[in-house]
């Protein structure tokens, strides 16, 4: 019988389990050491973007619905700004995006109005439109631009058939008198629109396109006499056959003229706000919609409010309700406006978050005037 040397197979054992531990130990070393290598960073790029649509025909009478929206993919980092690089040839646009966004939407009259006075496209001719989204971290001096995607584009007119529109009648502060009724004001938001907010008197009204002649065109109802909530308007030449709009209650008013390619006009009755504030930065209170600033109404005018006091540098819209930011607030046409603008349109919901901008600090006396839609901003 052969014998078995145990003292071998127990040297063996003792080096195979060497060479076990020390293996065991080298991944853990492999393993820590990867745990502790800092991760690799991602690239600072952006991969690919997409707009919203092949073709985009504009309506040039709705300026405020959706036309286009460029999207990209998102980066984590908040501190990256963007650039919208839109180009018609040799002829360039750049759109600043907010930091952090994902997306830009052109609404159908701010890209009208790029693609028409920007890019020098001619209106109703289909053209190439290149887009291209720009990255940029301005603290590490790094930018990063997309490859460039087309789309197709038909601009639309831009401006009305008319300048200036009138109204005339019983009914209005000037009664009937064509060589001087009281003219409509321009909507600022929309080039198709106009506006006449007045105090009314029980009695008639319609709308000449000219002054001095009451055989001129004139916007009337499609029936004498309609209800005010009809908003179906036609323009009649000639003013014949004569119809009207009939104002039964006396009062504050507001009249909305539409004169695109679906024209329509509202009639609403007014009811001032009892209370106006100002919200803001640049106001006392702050950003506090819980408790923003109160403005004073004046004596006599239930339209009118005053706020005479310090203003800071900053921003400031106007509440019409505390609590809540999704009431309607008065606003500046658009963003940024500084003291010399004369517009505050009401903004339902506060959807579109347009801010006058106060650059200078020191104490302002505000006039704000909630039928006219008017704002007097004065550095004392």
């Amino acid at each position: 019988m052969m014998k078995f040397n145990w003292n071998i197979r127990f040297s063996a054992s003792k080096q195979l389990g060497n060479i076990l531990l020390w293996s065991v130990c080298l991944i853990m070393v492999q393993s820590c050491s990867k745990e502790l290598d800092a991760p690799t960073p991602m690239p600072f790029e952006i991969t690919a973007i997409t707009a919203s649509a092949d073709k985009v025909v504009i309506n040039p009478s709705k300026p405020s619905e959706d036309a286009l929206t460029v999207s990209w993919p998102a980066f984590s980092n908040a501190m990256i700004s963007y650039k919208i690089i839109l180009a018609n040839g040799e002829q360039k646009d750049s759109v600043a995006v907010a930091s952090g966004a994902i997306s830009k939407r052109f609404t159908q009259g701010e890209l009208n109005a790029i693609l028409v006075e920007k890019l020098k496209m001619t209106a109703n001719v289909e053209s190439k439109l290149d887009i291209t989204v720009l990255g940029l971290i301005p603290s590490k001096t790094l930018s990063t631009t997309s490859k460039t995607i087309s789309i197709q584009v038909v601009p639309g007119p831009v401006g009305a058939a008319y300048a200036s529109l009138w109204v005339v009648g019983d009914a209005t502060p000037n009664g009937w008198n064509i060589d001087n009724p009281n003219a409509m004001k321009k909507d600022p938001t929309n080039a198709f629109q106009f506006k006449f907010n007045e105090v009314l008197n029980a009695g008639d009204f319609k709308i000449p396109v000219a002054t001095g002649n009451w055989g001129t065109d004139f916007f009337m109802p499609l029936t004498n006499h309609p209800k005010l909530s009809e908003t179906a308007v036609q323009l009649v030449p000639g003013g014949n056959p004569d119809y009207k709009w009939n104002i039964a209650s006396a009062g504050a008013y507001k009249i909305l003229l539409n004169i695109s390619a679906s024209p329509f006009i509202t009639i609403k009755p007014f009811t001032p706000y009892k209370q106006i504030w100002l919200v803001g930065d640049a106001v006392p209170s702050g950003w506090t919609i819980d408790n923003p600033t109160p403005m004073v109404p004046t004596a006599g005018n239930p339209y009118e409010f005053t706020y005479t006091g310090a203003l800071k540098v900053g921003e400031f819209k106007i509440p019409t309700a505390t609590g809540s930011w999704d009431g309607d607030f008065f606003m500046p046409p658009t963003n940024g406006e500084g003291t010399t603008g004369k517009d505050a349109i009401i903004i339902a919901e506060g959807k579109v978050d347009n801010k006058w901008k106060i650059t200078e600090a020191g104490t302002y006396k505000i006039t704000f005037n909630q039928l006219y839609e008017t704002i007097s901003i004065v550095k004392n």
